[in-house]
């Protein structure tokens, strides 16, 4: 944050850049996800997110992977290696910090 002058407030907004990631409609959804689950593959992701088109998933899953929340994981499938999704450490903090926040809206 820029420092401020005496009198003036301080902005309490998070970086734009925060938005932009996880301001995403389904960004936040695959980053619970993968929290909770662990890693998975692309097919079991969009099966769970109805409504979200392969281009839109694949759009989400590499914007979320520029931002270091999610890493590409080579994992063995029926027919050989296939690509898996997994949470990095930054985002498995996000996740944590999202969980209270479901917990929440839930209680609504």
């Amino acid at each position: 944050m820029s420092q401020s002058r005496p009198g003036e407030l301080e902005c309490p907004c998070p970086p734009i850049g925060l938005i932009d990631v996880v301001g995403k409609k389904w960004a936040v959804c695959v980053v619970s996800l993968l929290g909770k689950y662990g890693t998975l593959r692309f097919g079991p992701i969009q099966n769970c997110l109805s409504g979200v088109s392969p281009a839109t998933l694949t759009t989400t899953l590499r914007s979320l992977e520029r931002a270091r929340l999610v890493r590409r994981v080579p994992t063995e499938g029926p027919r050989g290696m296939v690509r898996a999704y997994a949470l990095t450490d930054s985002g498995s903090s996000l996740y944590h910090s999202l969980v209270p926040l479901a917990g929440w809206l839930q209680s609504k």
